[in-house]
């Protein structure tokens, strides 16, 4: 009776010995499954948030709008140097541009948008009226950096010579 409770007990811890391999294989699995779909669907969603910044010409406009740097920075009449210009921007780019930025803007994308609203967004970038609304925008940009300049020229000459006092509870 004894040899027969100690084999039933032998067989019976071998047994549980089994199932337990076979639940952790099944979690390890599993868990290697759903991993695998969060990289494959964080990939994609990755892939999409950057498609839709190139499309939509954030990526270009990020650098373009660098040149506001340069409308604060020097005189109109410095500004008439076109190839001085052209150099400094591409310095700007080259040292401050997109390529720095490019994952905050991806994270970003991917933190607030679905990757419906992603692909909705794509679509809609893609759209020949959304171009032609973007691509406005930037003519009337480019249109406009001369006035801007000049502008924003007057304001900062303006505040060194102190035309335009700071209010009492301002420092600079």
């Amino acid at each position: 009776m004894a040899k027969l409770k100690s084999f039933f007990l032998n067989i019976l811890l071998v047994f549980c010995i089994l199932v337990a391999g076979y639940v952790n294989n099944n979690q390890q699995a599993f868990s290697k499954q759903v991993y695998a779909e969060t990289a494959v669907t964080s990939t994609a969603k990755q892939e999409l948030a950057k498609a839709v910044l190139l499309e939509a010409g954030i990526a270009n406009n990020y650098n373009r709008y660098l040149g506001n740097i340069l409308d604060f920075g020097f005189s109109p009449e410095t500004a008439k140097n076109t190839k001085f210009m052209a150099w400094m921007q591409g310095l700007l780019e080259q040292e401050a541009g997109w390529k720095y930025v490019e994952a905050q803007y991806v994270e970003q994308l991917e933190a607030n948008f679905s990757e419906t609203e992603l692909k909705e967004l794509l679509d809609l970038a893609k759209q020949p009226l959304m171009k032609k609304l973007l691509q406005s925008e930037i003519q009337a940009y480019t249109n406009t950096a001369e006035e801007r300049r000049e502008l924003l020229f007057k304001v900062w000459d303006g505040y060194n010579r102190g035309t335009f006092p700071l209010p009492p509870d301002v420092k600079p």
